[in-house]
């Protein structure tokens, strides 16, 4: 399995803004080939927002990420205060070793 993090910040108190880009984007995700699930999560007094998407695969995050990458750019970009952060790590569980009865 794998992720693909995306960190970015817009002005603090853009909870809204951010969970309406979540909904978004996660219509999208959802339908995408090897997904898995999503987890969003903010600090909305910093303007520091995020998302983890679960994937099958590397190629599974690197194709939604062609798809989802430009849509997420073209609606943050008016109000990002930095460049985002998106990056696609591979995931280690131990409990898929070791499962717990």
């Amino acid at each position: 399995m794998n992720v693909r993090l995306i960190l970015f910040t817009l002005a603090p108190g853009s909870k809204e803004s951010a969970e309406k880009l979540f909904d978004e984007l996660n219509v999208i995700s959802r339908k995408q080939k090897g997904f898995r699930g999503n987890v969003y999560f903010s600090d909305d007094s910093k303007g520091e927002y995020g998302a983890i998407n679960y994937w099958n695969s590397a190629m599974d995050a690197d194709a939604a990420s062609l798809i989802l990458g430009p849509m997420f750019e073209q609606k943050v970009e008016p109000a990002v205060q930095e460049t985002p952060v998106v990056k696609i790590f591979e995931v280690y569980d131990p409990l898929e070793k070791n499962p717990v009865n």
